[in-house]
């Protein structure tokens, strides 16, 4: 009567279990009536928005089952998001499952589940099982899990483990896994998995601290020791999460651990974490941060990794994985990464599979390094080939003792620009497929790294780091943001000296709304090189805008700071192969200290016609210098009125020009041979018009002639077109 009469009015009840005063012969729906043991709990029909709660502070001997027939329980329940089967504590601290050599919670094909505030004990060496373990075979979507607040140690194969397996095309979906410690297991502390590439979604994982999770002796299939383990998840995010001393019993030759990563994920991010101390015993990875084979659209950012056996952070594609492209590694820190085996602090390698590693961007990270006892890291590493269309920015690149600054092993499918290297005092040492260099000049003549479009790039000085290699204890991860060791001194010469990825020269980057520490980003115009992003009022020198017009008779070109320290000023550059720079002039600073907005001009009065480009040399008082983004114009006679820019352009460029009345505009796009690429009608509105053109269809040739015809008027103009 009980049953039908809870299965008529659907009404959820919450249950009580206490080993020292319950009876498994009482109702269980109050403490006075709690249950001892779980027994009822396999012969009790659960509804969404009942809960189960143990008495805190005492430990239950016994596994906690929910699914279809098996050991005679009964059949799969599930709850809501709205209305979830809640598992918990009551009273005073939090309830002790121990679960001996089996597993603690396992729910097989259920959904709706929330468990909070629980402490899950195996036996250790003897169990044979997962502390919490959501598996589905289903080829239908389960939704909602929320695991809070438990501890999950001694069970051999992860503390918490989320699953697809048989090949079911299913999943979980809207995952939460927060303020957690899971720690002392065997394989893996929190893991999701599926058999197919991706079939969960929405997955959040926030404060948890995962340690000394060893791996298994032996694992003769695959590596062991993972940290957190990402897996098949379209949309996961992972913050403020604490990985440490896991991995220490690989032994498998192939691979290795890492303490957060992910593979064969979409729309991953992994931000606010801290991952350090983590090992190998075999020759592979014990990193901190990855994302691995099959990844896409995914970011690694203000992160801190350190003292790790291997990569701080890895790139890696490996055999047969899905196509991995769209990758970000941005405002994030290493210290003493690659203890072991000769890794790199940051390190990309790829098999080429799916085409290999596509699209990554790794920009404005600080990494210091010194040598270990044994090893030979190195700031960044580039292991193999299969890697294309990559770009290396704005980083911090600092050893010690002598150490590789880049280790390059292929020299294609990767570019280096507005870097810093330093060497700490030491040998200056760079190995590009095979060949060494001792200084960034001989790197850039012989290989074209660190150049754009004939501007050289990147700096060989001191980064005045505020304390690099200092050893900070970090109690809260909160306190990431108060890292200063790795902040830039104000008299750094890294300040402001960034290239602007968000400039059209570097195809509009999303450089992200903050930097490592905090510092906003919005509407900045101008970057520093690392992950310290110090606001605009402390550059040295900060040109906020730099732009080139045409007039009767000249070029005029103008530009402005929001602030400037140490200056000296400006030398002014021309090209007329957007290759090779002269000085044709020098602008000195209106300061040389100021904070407030300053406006300088310059005129090249100098005839002839045809394309030139500019760009400004800024040079401070102590000789350090960096460069503007180029500008270029075409002075061909009877051109005067409009401005094509930016040139060279990479996928578009705009035309502009005043227009004295609504009348059309007609424009043609050839190549060389005079093959038609385009042609376009637009209607110009009166006064100041701004139109931007791109190529419809794939373009490899970098000359493009555009011709242009308004109120009878015609105009050509050269363009370049490159492929970065």
């Amino acid at each position: 009567m009980l049953l039908a009469t809870r299965a008529y009015f659907a009404l959820a009840e919450t249950y009580y279990i206490s080993a020292t005063s319950g009876d498994d012969d009482n109702t269980g729906t109050s403490i006075d009536e709690a249950w001892q043991g779980t027994a009822n709990i396999y012969t009790t029909t659960f509804i969404p928005g009942d809960i189960i709660l143990f008495e805190g502070g005492q430990t239950f001997e016994s596994k906690i089952y929910f699914g279809p027939e098996q050991n005679g329980s009964h059949a799969t329940v599930s709850g809501t998001e709205e209305k979830p089967i809640t598992i918990g504590s009551f009273g005073d601290g939090r309830a002790i499952i121990y679960s001996g050599d089996e597993s603690g919670l396992q729910v097989y094909n259920g959904e709706g589940f929330k468990i909070k505030d629980l402490i899950f004990k195996g036996s250790g060496s003897g169990n044979n099982g997962t502390g919490i373990f959501f598996h589905t075979d289903l080829n239908d979507m389960l939704h909602y899990i929320h695991i809070e607040n438990v501890d999950v140690s001694g069970y051999r194969n992860a503390g918490i483990s989320i699953m697809s397996l048989d090949n079911a095309i299913g999943g979980f979906e809207e995952v939460s896994i927060t303020r957690s410690t899971v720690h002392n297991n065997g394989d893996v502390g929190i893991i999701t998995y599926a058999d197919q590439t991706i079939c969960h979604k929405n997955f959040y994982l926030s404060y948890n601290i995962v340690y000394n999770n060893l791996g298994l002796h032996n694992k003769p299939t695959s590596h062991t020791g993972n940290g957190i383990l990402i897996g098949g998840v379209d949309g996961a995010l992972v913050e403020y999460c604490e990985a440490f001393n896991n991995g220490e019993n690989n032994s498998w030759p192939y691979g290795g651990p890492v303490g957060i990563w992910g593979y064969q994920c979409n729309n991953l991010v992994i931000q606010f974490n801290e991952s350090h101390h983590n090992k190998t015993s075999s020759g592979k990875d014990g990193g901190g941060f990855d994302l691995d084979g099959g990844c896409t659209n995914s970011i690694l950012q203000y992160n801190y990794s350190h003292d790790n056996d291997g990569a701080g952070y890895l790139i890696a594609q490996f055999q047969n994985a899905p196509e991995m492209k769209n990758i970000t590694i941005r405002y994030n820190i290493s210290k003493n990464d690659g203890r072991k085996n000769s890794y790199g602090a940051i390190q990309l390698w790829s098999t080429g599979a799916n085409g290999g590693i596509q699209n990554a961007h790794i920009y404005n990270n600080t990494v210091y390094l010194t040598k270990p006892a044994t090893g030979s890291p190195k700031a960044i590493y580039i292991q193999s080939g299969g890697i294309f269309n990559t770009k290396i920015q704005n980083n911090i690149f600092f050893t010690t003792d002598g150490l590789e600054l880049v280790r390059q092993e292929k020299d294609t499918g990767v570019h280096f620009g507005g870097n810093n290297y330093w060497s700490g005092g030491s040998s200056f040492n760079i190995n590009s497929a095979g060949v060494l260099y001792s200084s960034l000049p001989e790197w850039r003549n012989a290989t074209e790294q660190e150049k754009l479009n004939g501007s050289e790039l990147g700096l060989s000085i001191d980064p005045e780091l505020e304390d690099p290699g200092k050893e900070t204890d970090i109690l809260n991860i909160r306190e990431l943001y108060n890292l200063s060791s790795y902040k830039l001194k104000a008299t750094s010469g890294m300040i402001g000296k960034g290239l602007n990825l968000k400039e059209e020269a570097f195809d509009i980057v999303d450089v992200g709304e903050i930097d490592f520490f905090g510092t906003s980003l919005l509407d900045r115009s101008s970057f520093s090189i690392g992950a310290h992003q110090p606001d605009a009022s402390t550059y040295p020198v900060s040109i906020s805008s730099f732009q080139v017009y045409k007039k009767e008779s000249h070029v005029l070109l103008t530009w402005e700071t929001v602030s400037e320290q140490n200056n000296k000023g400006f030398e002014v550059q021309i090209s007329y192969d957007g290759q090779s720079f002269q000085s044709i002039g020098f602008v000195a600073s209106h300061g040389p200290d100021s904070q407030v907005r300053q406006q300088y001009r310059f005129t090249d009065t100098t005839i002839g016609n045809g394309t030139r480009y500019y760009r400004l040399k800024q040079i401070d008082s102590d000789a350090a210098t960096s460069y503007s983004v180029i500008r270029a114009v075409d002075i061909t006679e009877g051109n005067m009125g409009i401005i094509s820019y930016p040139n060279p352009f990479i996928k578009e460029f705009i035309l502009e020009l005043d227009a004295i009345a609504k009348e059309p505009l007609y424009v043609t796009l050839t190549d060389v041979t005079g093959r038609i690429l385009m042609r376009k009608t637009l209607v110009l509105e009166e006064g100041n018009n701004k139109i931007p053109l791109m190529l419809e269809q794939q373009y490899d040739q970098e000359t493009i002639f555009v011709s242009a015809v308004y109120q009878g008027k015609s105009y050509q103009m050269k363009m370049l077109k490159v492929s970065r």
